[in-house]
C-alpha cells in the first residue's frame, strides 16, 4: 500500500509564473513529491476549494529590528506577522546594533533570531567593511546590504556608523562581493545634496511639520533625486567592478532612475536587478496626510512604477517593514525631520499584492513572478523555492481572491501594535501560511510555533574560497 503523504493540498487552483491549472499537492518530508491528483491517503489536508495556491511568497525588505531595537519589533513578533499575512519567507536587514557586519556580530544575530522564526528566513550581511565580506559570505549571509546614506538628522534608522558615501570603500565593496558571487544591494543616495535642499527649503525656514514632509517628497528632496543621483555613480562602479548590483527602493527613486536601470540591464547587459515599493505606487499624498508619521512614503511616480513592471525594469515587489514604536513617531506631526522614518508592511503585503490583482494592475502571473520566483533566482534559491513543482520545498501562499480585509490595529501582530495601512480596504487575502508542508497560518490564526522557521544561508555559505564563487544568477 501507499505509504500516506504528510499534506495534502486538494481542490486548489495552482498558479506559477507562467499559468495557473486545477490540480492537488502533495507533500511529503518537507517537499512537494507530486502534482495532479487525487491523492486519496494523506496524514493531513487542506481543502482549497475556491482558492489559488501560490508559491511561497517572500518578503524581501524587512527591518525586525533585533538586535538592539526590540522595542519596535523583534524576530519573533516580526515573523508571526509575516505569517498571518501570507508570507512564507522574509529576508531581514542590517540596521541593527550592533550591526551584523563581522563575522563575530553576524553569527550572534543568527545565534539570537534562530529560536524565534515563524517562518524560513534570510539575513544579509552589513556592507562596511570590504576585508569582512568574505566571512560574511561563507557565513551565510544572503547578500550585503549598502546604506550609501545618512539621515538629514543623523536620525535612526539610518545609523551613520553604517553609511558607505565614500566611493572608493563603495568600490571595494563592490569588489568584494563580486569575488563571493553575492549580490550588493544598495540604498542609494546623495546625503549633501538632500541635507543642503531640505534645511535650505524647510528646516531653515521652520517648515517641518507633516504636511512640509510631505511636501518634500514631492519635491524630491527627502527621496527622489537624491536617491536617482547616488544610483547614477552607483551603476558605473558596480559594472565596472563586475558586481551584481541590486537596487533597493527603485519606486521611491525620481523617474530617470527607471530609465537608467532599462539602459544598463537592456542596453549594456549589466548585472543589476531591482527591488520595487508597492506603497510608492498606491499611497497618495493625501492617503500619507491621514496616516501621519506612520509613513514615510508616498507614490512619487507611480505610473513608471507600474511600467517598469511590465517592461522587466522592475523584478522584486515589496511593501517594506520598518516598524518603530508609537510614542518615537508621534512627535513627527510637528517636526517629521527629527523622527525616525518607517512604515508597516510584512503583514499587510499579500492582501495589498491581491487588491491590486483585483483591481487589475497585475496579473497572478506577475504577482507570483514579482514575489516568489524571481526573488528565489534573484538570490539563487530557486527551484529549491519559488515555484510549485516536485523537489521543491513546500511552500504555499493560499489566497482567497474575494476575500475583502480592512486593515486594523487591534489585529497587527507587529509589536508597533499599529499598521500604516489603517482603515484601508482589501479584496484579496492569504488564508492559510504553509511552510516546508506544516501550516503555521490558518485562516488569519498563526498557528505555528516559534523556532520553526529555518535559517536559510547564502549561496557562498561555508565555500572554502573565493575561488569556488558562483555565476552569475540573475534571471533570463
Amino acid at each position: 500500500m501507499h505509504e500516506p503523504y504528510d499534506l495534502v493540498v486538494e481542490n486548489g487552483v495552482v498558479v506559477g509564473s507562467a499559468g495557473a491549472r486545477a490540480a492537488d499537492v502533495a507533500v511529503r518530508g518537507g517537499k512537494i513529491v507530486e502534482i495532479g491528483g487525487p491523492f486519496p491517503a494523506a496524514r493531513e489536508r487542506v481543502d482549497a476549494r475556491g482558492l489559488h495556491v501560490l508559491p511561497g511568497f517572500w518578503h524581501c525588505h524587512c527591518h525586525f529590528r533585533e538586535p538592539g531595537h526590540t522595542h519596535k519589533e523583534d524576530f519573533e513578533s516580526g515573523t508571526r506577522a509575516a505569517a498571518a499575512g501570507g508570507v512564507t519567507f522574509c529576508i531581514d536587514m542590517t540596521n541593527n546594533d550592533p550591526h551584523p557586519t563581522t563575522l563575530e556580530t553576524f553569527e550572534m544575530k543568527k545565534e539570537l533570531v534562530a529560536p524565534k522564526a515563524h517562518v524560513d528566513y534570510a539575513l544579509y550581511g552589513g556592507g562596511l567593511y570590504p576585508r569582512t565580506v568574505e566571512d560574511l559570505a561563507k557565513a551565510g549571509a544572503i547578500g550585503i546590504k549598502i546604506f550609501n546614506t545618512r539621515h538629514i538628522k543623523e536620525v535612526f534608522p539610518y545609523i551613520s556608523e553604517l553609511g558607505v558615501i565614500d566611493h572608493g570603500i563603495l568600490y571595494e565593496l563592490y569588489e568584494a562581493t563580486h569575488d563571493v558571487g553575492l549580490i550588493a544591494a544598495v540604498h542609494h543616495d546623495d546625503p549633501e545634496w538632500v541635507k543642503r535642499l531640505t534645511f535650505r527649503d524647510y528646516i531653515d525656514k521652520g517648515r517641518t511639520d507633516y504636511a512640509a514632509f510631505v511636501d518634500s517628497l514631492k519635491q524630491g528632496y527627502m527621496y527622489g533625486h537624491g536617491m536617482t543621483a547616488g544610483l547614477s555613480s552607483s551603476l558605473y562602479y558596480a559594472q565596472l567592478a563586475g558586481a551584481h548590483l541590486h537596487v533597493l527602493h527603485l519606486g521611491i527613486m525620481a523617474p530617470g532612475a527607471f530609465e537608467m536601470i532599462r539602459h544598463a540591464k537592456f542596453d549594456l547587459g549589466q548585472k543589476v536587478t531591482t527591488e520595487l515599493e508597492l506603497t510608492s505606487m498606491i499611497m497618495s499624498p493625501e492617503q500619507a496626510m491621514e496616516a501621519g508619521p506612520r509613513t514615510c512614503l508616498i507614490a512619487h511616480s507611480p505610473e513608471a512604477g507600474w511600467k517598469s513592471i511590465g517592461n522587466g525594469v522592475a523584478d522584486v515587489l515589496v511593501l517594506e517593514h520598518a516598524p518603530h514604536a508609537p510614542d518615537e513617531i508621534e512627535p513627527g506631526w510637528q517636526d517629521m525631520f527629527s523622527v525616525p522614518l518607517g512604515l508597516t508592511g510584512v503583514q499587510e503585503f499579500v492582501a495589498m499584492v491581491m487588491d491590486n490583482v483585483s483591481r487589475g494592475r497585475l496579473t497572478l502571473q506577475e504577482a507570483v513572478r514579482l514575489c516568489s520566483e524571481t526573488p528565489a533566482r534573484i538570490y539563487g534559491m530557486y527551484p529549491q523555492k519559488g515555484v510549485i513543482q516536485p523537489g521543491a520545498d513546500a511552500d504555499f501562499t493560499i489566497v482567497d481572491l474575494n476575500r475583502e480585509v480592512v486593515f486594523a490595529d487591534e489585529d497587527m501582530h507587529s509589536r508597533t501594535g499599529f499598521t500604516t495601512w489603517r482603515g484601508r480596504h482589501a479584496k484579496g487575502s492569504a488564508v492559510f501560511t504553509i511552510v516546508r508542508g506544516n501550516v503555521v497560518m490558518r485562516d488569519g490564526k498563526v498557528v505555528g510555533e516559534p523556532g520553526f522557521g529555518r535559517f536559510t544561508p547564502g549561496v557562498a555559505a561555508g565555500r572554502a574560497s573565493l575561488a569556488d564563487a558562483r555565476p552569475d544568477a540573475i534571471p533570463a
